[in-house]
């Protein structure tokens, strides 16, 4: 298995050449969620073949190990900057920067950032969480109970509380087994890392951006989203939609619509 390591980080990574194989093809680096993995993206990439595209398992979450004792924190920031450092790991000069969930808030950190700016060609947000005392303060809680109770108390939750109706019980198992196979510690710092994490500055951000927000999502509402969106005041390319039906879980919940939209979008800068 492909591992990078970032500032003492040992990142799983992996790296799916374009159908052309091509040296030039645009490169596409995808961030997920809470309680997922880089597994999570796997539904969309039959859509985004043309492209480049790189997926890896956050710091603490899928098979990038959690070190407690020597990295016990983690953040947006330190996401970002774990982006940025796998891509000069990897000789990708610029991406398009996709970020879903507590990852959704990575692209326009990435982007608003001077070290970031010029290396995001666009940023795609998908069901981005918008930094909150009342989220921050669901995530104080959740760090108790799966302190308490361990990482099964969320995985017999999320997967029927987080999603649409139209969600299977296959898909519901898929969310659920990305969520078992997560270090609870792993999970908690990456918990503690929502709670902690300031908004964006969203009016320094000035790359295209596309926010994709579901119409049933409690965990990233659609409000949310719409603040995000308006918030972009330095952005002229700027597109926001709402999927009807959807709930939190959007790549497993309806690969084809997602994979559609974000291929599309991506067109304009291949």
């Amino acid at each position: 298995m492909p591992f990078a390591k970032i500032e003492g980080r040992q990142l799983h990574y992996t790296d799916y050449a374009s159908s052309s194989n091509s040296p030039t093809a645009l490169a596409i680096v995808l961030v997920h969620g809470l309680g997922s993995t880089q597994n999570y993206y796997g539904p969309i990439l039959p859509y985004l073949t043309d492209y480049r595209c790189i997926t890896f398992d956050n710091y603490g979450a899928g098979r990038s190990k959690y070190l407690s004792d020597m990295h016990p924190d983690t953040s947006i920031e330190q996401i970002a900057d774990d982006v940025l450092g796998l891509m000069d790991y990897l000789k990708v000069d610029k991406a398009v920067v996709v970020g879903y969930s507590m990852g959704g808030m990575v692209p326009t950190t990435i982007a608003a950032s001077k070290k970031g700016a010029g290396r995001i060609i666009s940023a795609i947000c998908i069901g981005p969480v918008h930094p909150s005392p009342q989220v921050a303060e669901v995530f104080v809680q959740r760090v108790k109970t799966v302190t308490e109770g361990g990482i099964e108390t969320m995985a017999n939750t999320i997967p029927n509380a987080a999603t649409g109706p139209s969600t299977t019980q296959l898909q519901k198992s898929f969310i659920r087994e990305m969520i078992m196979s997560q270090d609870p510690e792993g999970y908690c710092a990456n918990c503690k890392a929502i709670e902690a994490a300031k908004s964006p500055k969203y009016d320094a951000v000035q790359c295209p951006i596309y926010i994709i927000a579901g119409e049933v999502d409690k965990s990233a509402p659609v409000s949310g989203c719409q603040f995000i969106h308006d918030s972009l005041t330095g952005v002229s390319d700027k597109k926001m939609d709402v999927v009807k039906g959807m709930g939190h879980w959007y790549c497993v919940e309806d690969p084809d619509d997602i994979g559609k939209k974000i291929a599309g979008w991506c067109s304009k800068f291949a």
